[in-house]
């Protein structure tokens, strides 16, 4: 062992101050290198209401009732002093049953859909397929809107899945 760390030694002290000394060196930069982060866990979303609106129909689950509120509203065009209008009509609300399991399967779909838009080439003329969805927790709301995309349950897996999850419990318009 003549040759520690590439430095010719003939002192055994020497060299064993050397190791000594190089160890303590490194076992310092090694520890100093490391900044103490504390482990952060994902805390789960207390949401208190989901949104759903496209241009005639509104869906509103809330978290803490074991229904949800469906508003629908049917335009017609009228034409008046050469200008045309569009008159609501049909305006109808109704109550749909929904369990907590429902409840949170619905609420997965919106987080994902919200929290990772897919920005899609899917167009559609005249603004056919206008939604916007999204959830409140406490003071905040976050959503997502799409316009002019036609039907916009084919947007994602998520948005898919959300329309099927939907369907089950009430009418839901795709465009």
């Amino acid at each position: 062992m003549e040759f520690i760390f590439c430095l010719p030694l003939k002192d055994k002290s020497l060299k064993m101050k050397t190791i000594v000394t190089t160890l303590f060196i490194l076992f310092i930069l090694v520890s100093c290198n490391k900044p103490a982060v504390p482990e952060i866990s994902k805390p789960s979303i207390n949401w208190d209401y989901i949104i759903i609106e496209s241009g005639s129909q509104s869906i509103i689950i809330d978290k803490f009732e074991d229904y949800g509120v469906c508003d629908t509203c049917a335009f017609k065009k009228v034409e008046k002093k050469g200008h045309i209008i569009y008159e609501p009509i049909n305006r109808g609300q109704y109550y749909f049953d929904i369990n907590e399991q429902e409840k949170d399967s619905i609420f997965a779909c919106v987080h994902d859909i919200v929290t990772s838009p897919v920005y899609t080439e899917q167009s559609a003329t005249c603004y056919a397929g206008n939604i916007s969805i999204g959830f409140r927790s406490r003071n905040t709301t976050l959503i997502c809107k799409y316009n002019s995309v036609g039907n916009w349950s084919t947007i994602s897996p998520s948005t898919q899945k959300l329309y099927a999850l939907l369907q089950d419990k009430t009418k839901v318009f795709g465009y």
